[in-house]
């Protein structure tokens, strides 16, 4: 009875990942708080880019919470709300050993005391470097502590690897002319704002081969006068932005646009949703459409 207790006990350890017989990552989070974890198993994974990059990492398993944002690659895991409006009390009803968010959405809203009190009920909260900062160093950066987290810096090298390999191909397929583009960010056909230089709107524009034409790093409110001042060759929406305000017929009508080089030219293009949280999938939505900027401005 005793061998075959052994037996199991052994078989039960091989079917662990390798690291976690011994691994325990200790780790200096964005807010200054080192975090010792184990393995982890029960994650509240905040922010759709961390989501991502856990998957990534492979270890997808362990995610059992997240927020609205965390919808790709597509899931069916439990969403405690809204990433502005984050509930203490819906996270720690999930009993995770380790939440994991990033500064920015720390940040957002009324976030700002939700760590203190994650903490104060015992729970470990790693905070992750802000999703809109940083670009592509920002994302290595992220996927770095996530690899140390969960004992794979073989997978997070692979990865790294491989947007080396994405960006050669980018950076070849970048647009003869640099384009003065605009980042609009709209709820409907009278709801626009525009995109500063802060985020991952910003990075998107510069990587696939574009000039961001906004002067500032905020964002402003869109009015025609600053708009047609700014005169962009390219504007760029969300997808549901752009569904929002009624397709390329629909942007055409916002404050402005008619009136811009972009607008005139209807080059108007819309991307992913996820683009302002800067996520593994960045040198892929750079590369499509630095091809499209390409074969548009030739000269």
């Amino acid at each position: 009875m005793k061998h075959l207790t052994r037996l199991l006990v052994s078989a039960a350890l091989l079917a662990l990942p390798a690291h976690s017989a011994a691994h325990a990552a200790t780790v200096r989070g964005a807010d200054g708080v080192t975090v010792t974890v184990p393995p982890p198993r029960r994650v509240v994974a905040l922010n759709a880019t961390t989501v991502e990059l856990i998957y990534r990492l492979g270890r997808q398993q362990t995610i059992v919470g997240t927020d609205v944002t965390g919808t790709y690659p597509p899931n069916r895991i439990p969403s405690v709300g809204h990433w502005a409006q984050l509930p203490a009390e819906g996270i720690i009803a999930l009993n995770p050993d380790l939440v994991i968010g990033t500064a920015d959405n720390f940040a957002a809203g009324r976030n700002s005391g939700v760590v203190a009190q994650l903490r104060a009920a015992g729970v470990k909260v790693l905070v992750l470097p802000a999703s809109n900062e940083g670009g592509l160093d920002g994302v290595r950066t992220r996927l770095n502590i996530l690899a140390d987290v969960y004992g794979v810096p073989g997978a997070a090298q692979a990865l790294s690897r491989s947007f080396d390999t994405t960006l050669a191909a980018v950076k070849a397929n970048r647009p003869a002319r640099a384009p003065k583009v605009i980042f609009l960010y709209a709820h409907g056909p009278n709801d626009a704002s525009i995109y500063g230089t802060d985020g991952g709107a910003h990075d998107l524009i510069t990587l696939a081969g574009g000039v961001n034409a906004a002067p500032f790093r905020d964002t402003r409110t869109l009015t025609a006068e600053a708009l047609v001042t700014l005169n962009p060759d390219a504007i760029i929406l969300l997808n549901r932005g752009l569904e929002a305000v009624g397709g390329v017929s629909g942007a055409l009508k916002l404050p402005g646009v008619a009136q811009t080089t972009a607008g005139r030219a209807r080059r108007i293009y819309a991307v992913d949703d996820s683009i302002r949280w800067t996520g593994p999938r960045l040198l892929e939505f750079a590369l499509a459409l630095a091809r499209q900027w390409k074969t548009d401005f030739r000269r």
